[in-house]
């Protein structure tokens, strides 16, 4: 079975492959410290704002200049790191994936643990050589508010915001689970065994199609990619989320 993450051992040893290592934290943090060989990719950069608030992903071409600037092609094996507890970290490798680049992998640990474990740090920026980035969109990976408004009923929808947000209004027939659920204590995940476990208490089923879905859909993601840990793959990212629906009118319980 694919695992989407990759050891802090193994991108060690590794770091001075021909291989790009996106640093999803804060521009203020990547400049006080980043791991070797790291660029920054906020998660502004890979969304799109529309009127109502909604973070969509921006138009393939936008995103084809921002990867290619930051020395990502095709060929190049991409390690998406950042911090545990925020979920920007899912939503730009989400959007490389969605975008097309299959051979992305995620740390399996947050860059503080990693600096606290002793592995290097630097504040050097690596210089990177500007490439094409062709994309190729995986529509398989992300669902828009009419196809699943027209699918409920027949979906699974999981929503990864708080018990607060969940009882204030939710998606009609959606399941409770807060993205934190899922997290490790030091890792960026539970375990797989942890994380079936979780999802069988909440009787997500393999055999069914799952969206995920938040509030902007930063936090679906990490649940999207803690679902495919767990070996979930028919799952889906409904990046709109939440305020995309209510500004449409659509239904809500």
């Amino acid at each position: 079975m694919f695992d989407i993450l990759v050891s802090s051992q193994w991108l060690a040893e590794h770091l001075d492959d021909d291989l790009v290592v996106v640093d999803t934290r804060s521009k203020v943090a990547y400049m006080y410290g980043h791991i070797p060989n790291s660029v920054s990719i906020t998660v502004e950069q890979v969304i799109s704002i529309n009127e109502h608030g909604a973070h969509l992903v921006p138009e393939p071409d936008v995103l084809s200049g921002l990867f290619g600037a930051s020395g990502i092609d095709r060929d190049k094996t991409v390690i998406v790191a950042g911090e545990a507890m925020d979920p920007s970290l899912a939503r730009v490798a989400w959007t490389l994936q969605y975008l097309g680049h299959e051979n992305l992998k995620i740390l399996d640990l947050g860059i503080s643990a990693w600096q606290n474990t002793g592995l290097a740090m630097t504040r050097m920026q690596p210089k990177m050589a500007t490439t094409k980035f062709v994309p190729n969109i995986n529509s398989k990976m992300r669902i828009r508010a009419e196809e699943l408004k027209e699918k409920l009923g027949s979906v699974q929808i999981l929503d990864a915001r708080t018990p607060q947000e969940f009882f204030g209004g939710h998606l009609p027939g959606s399941v409770l689970i807060p993205f934190t659920d899922g997290i490790g204590q030091s890792n960026i995940f539970e375990s797989k065994d942890n994380l079936k476990r979780l999802f069988e208490q909440k009787n997500v089923l393999t055999d069914r199609e799952i969206i995920c879905y938040c509030m902007h859909g930063h936090r679906a993601s990490s649940l999207f990619y803690q679902l495919k840990h767990a070996g979930f793959d028919n799952v889906r990212l409904y990046d709109g989320s939440f305020i995309d629906w209510y500004s449409r009118r659509f239904p809500l319980q």
